[in-house]
């Protein structure tokens, strides 16, 4: 009894209500964002950011990746809460003078742009998810330019 009050106390501290859907909220996804962009891609300087509630619950991560042979930008959104379970999950990416890209569904493990046009050009990137019951957001990203020297 003692244990479940202390999982309970903990959770609600962190701002996750202590129920089932909770429980899976500390599993880590089984993809990398060089494994869901592909190969050639890596992550870039200032392209990683934690996807946090407003009350600071981590709920996943995004990251920018970029190809230098192919001169192309790809966003990963990763969730570390609720894997394995369709939550809506979201990536997007803006490039300076050039395309955009989002992808919002529900999804498992994590949400990708697809490969974007984007050498010497500075970008924007951002990446969100929720809880199964779609009332909590978690948001990270860049909202400035950035990562302009391709």
């Amino acid at each position: 009894m003692l244990t479940r009050t202390v999982i309970a106390a903990t959770l609600a501290a962190a701002g996750i209500a202590a129920t089932p859907a909770a429980a899976s909220a500390t599993t880590a996804a089984p993809y990398s964002p060089e494994q869901i962009c592909g190969p050639g891609f890596h992550r870039v300087e200032d392209g990683h950011r934690e996807m946090r509630t407003r009350k600071g619950v981590l709920l996943g991560h995004v990251y920018l990746m970029y190809n230098k042979r192919s001169g192309k930008n790809c966003v990963a959104a990763i969730k570390t809460a609720f894997t394995g379970t369709r939550t809506v999950t979201g990536a997007s990416i803006e490039v300076r003078g050039g395309a955009r890209s989002q992808d919002v569904r529900r999804y498992k493990y994590y949400a990708e742009t697809g490969h974007v046009d984007g050498s010497w050009k500075c970008v924007k990137y951002a990446g969100w998810t929720r809880d199964p019951d779609n009332r909590i957001e978690a948001w990270g990203g860049r909202k400035s330019w950035g990562n302009c020297r391709g």
